[in-house]
């Protein structure tokens, strides 16, 4: 999809007017005056008065007006407005009517304000709308594709004049999102461990910005990486452990200038998760393929930050696995040692991904010495028992990260919540018969316990870890996501980027 904006309207096959509840002419006028004629402003408030219309959310309406230069015209409803994801919903209420008259070249019309004047401006409206439109526009589908339809250019038509740059950074912010979708949605077959690493240098090789180091099996076993190596013994599939540098800020101390911190993004990639010898049942084991989506989550942050030229320096690290079972596959009771020498009691091996990011958190934080750290895992059933399919999970050592990552989160109207790790949890992973276990058996908070057991990783770097194992699928689908792979915590944590000490 392309996307441009401008202030007039030309040919195209398919015109959405985005309108908010009870508009009248006043406001109307004052909003698209100068920018649709007199006889479609008409045609707008006759369809108000007789209530063929009312502007409630993903509400629409054919209209038909004489002498206009689009093939269709529809109004769209956004509410009341008070909240800007009505924005990003109705967006993609329209990408479905677009789909379904299989409309290519699209235009939306946007309104000045919101209600009665207040509200937000139409900048930050054109944000919510091209990511509803993006993310509307997604769809995976693996065969006879002939039948789908996409939209190829869209236009955006603002009464005042919009920032193009902004436009074109929104693009790639929903194109980022898309992105980990994707990959989320890709079948094990497909994106085995070996394909995670091609798609990583894919990455790589189209953003000169970013340079890719590769830890193969036999660097992984040099390296001593008892953890992540442990959850892959099971596969034919090697596993790997991916890093991605951006550089964006390349003055250094000594040269004039001090150099911005660096922050490393740890994202667990098992490709597929079977459970092990704890094996998952029927109803738990389908859709096992997302659980790589932390390792998806950090290649769209790292493909944003590079497409869009971010003035700081970031690690992205992935861990990537396959989690089966066969007569080398990793057993309950067996005792393992991580990369940063503590040893581990395996008394689940469903409990595998804290393992991966263990070994990937102690690697990051000696090596590259990040001034903080953020993790992102589909990591236990208990976060979605404790916060549902809409909630992310937080937790971490660091009071000020988690309060940006809440404030960045209430500006992408993606939903967090924080989870404690308390001294009781602590406890509670320690083993008898080695420093620590991976799961223990009587608590109920698994999403904390799993936290407390992933501090002993980060050493004292500044930390926060995301469980996005409700968040990173929906079964369901809505207006701008299909059913499959979210994206969760893309958005936020690239709004996090450009509001906390790194910025453009």
């Amino acid at each position: 999809m392309k996307i441009t904006a401008q202030q007039k309207i030309t040919a195209t096959d398919l015109f959405c007017i985005f309108l908010y509840k009870k508009t009248g002419a006043a406001i109307l006028k004052k909003q698209f005056g100068k920018t649709i004629s007199d006889g479609l402003v008409k045609e707008i408030l006759a369809r108000f008065k007789h209530k063929d219309f009312k502007g409630e959310l993903g509400e629409s309406l054919q209209i038909f007006v004489d002498r206009n230069p689009a093939k269709k015209i529809f109004l769209i409803g956004l509410g009341d407005g008070k909240k800007s994801l009505f924005a990003k919903k109705a967006a993609g209420s329209a990408v479905k009517i677009a789909k379904k008259t299989k409309s290519k070249d699209v235009s939306f019309l946007l309104p000045l304000l919101a209600g009665e004047g207040r509200g937000e401006v139409a900048e930050n409206f054109a944000k919510k709308i091209v990511f509803g439109a993006v993310g509307g526009n997604y769809e995976f589908k693996i065969g006879d594709t002939k039948e789908q339809v996409f939209i190829e250019k869209l236009t955006l038509i603002s009464p005042v004049k919009l920032d193009e740059k902004k436009i074109s950074r929104d693009f790639a912010l929903a194109e980022a999102v898309n992105t980990t979708r994707e990959l989320v949605n890709l079948p094990p077959n497909i994106l085995t461990t070996k394909e995670m690493v091609e798609r990583a240098k894919k990455l790589v090789k189209k953003y000169k910005n970013l340079s890719i180091t590769i830890l193969d099996q036999k660097k992984l076993e040099k390296l001593k990486m008892g953890g992540l190596l442990a959850v892959g013994k099971g596969s034919d599939s090697d596993s790997y452990m991916v890093i991605l540098e951006y550089k964006g800020d390349k003055k250094s101390p000594t040269r004039g200038g001090a150099q911005r911190e660096k922050t490393a993004l740890v994202g667990k990639g098992v490709c597929f998760d079977s459970g092990g010898y704890n094996l998952k049942p029927t109803s738990s084991i389908a859709d096992m393929k997302m659980d790589m989506a932390g390792a998806g989550t950090v290649l769209g942050i790292m493909e944003f930050l590079a497409r869009t030229k971010f003035a700081g320096n970031v690690v992205g690290v992935l861990g990537l696995v396959e989690n089966m079972v066969n007569g080398k596959a990793y057993r309950p009771d067996d005792i393992i040692t991580m990369y940063n020498g503590q040893t581990c009691l395996i008394t689940n091996t469903d409990a595998e991904g804290r393992l991966v990011l263990a070994d990937c958190l102690s690697y990051v934080t000696e090596k590259y010495k990040p001034a903080k750290v953020l993790d992102f895992a589909t990591l236990t059933g208990a976060c979605i028992s404790a916060l549902g399919n809409e909630i992310t999970g937080i937790m971490g050592n660091d009071k000020k990260i988690v309060a940006g990552i809440k404030e960045s989160a209430k500006k992408t109207e993606e939903l967090v919540w924080e989870l404690p790790i308390t001294e009781l949890f602590r406890e509670k992973i320690k083993a008898e018969q080695a420093d620590l276990q991976n799961w223990t058996a009587g608590v109920s908070a698994g999403s904390s316990m799993a936290g407390a057991f992933l501090e002993n990783f980060v050493r004292e770097t500044p930390w926060c870890h995301f469980d996005i194992a409700g968040t990173a699928w929906t079964k369901s689908g809505h207006e701008y996501c299909p059913k499959g792979g979210t994206g969760a915590m893309v958005e936020t944590v690239c709004e996090y980027f450009s509001n906390n000490s790194l910025s453009y």
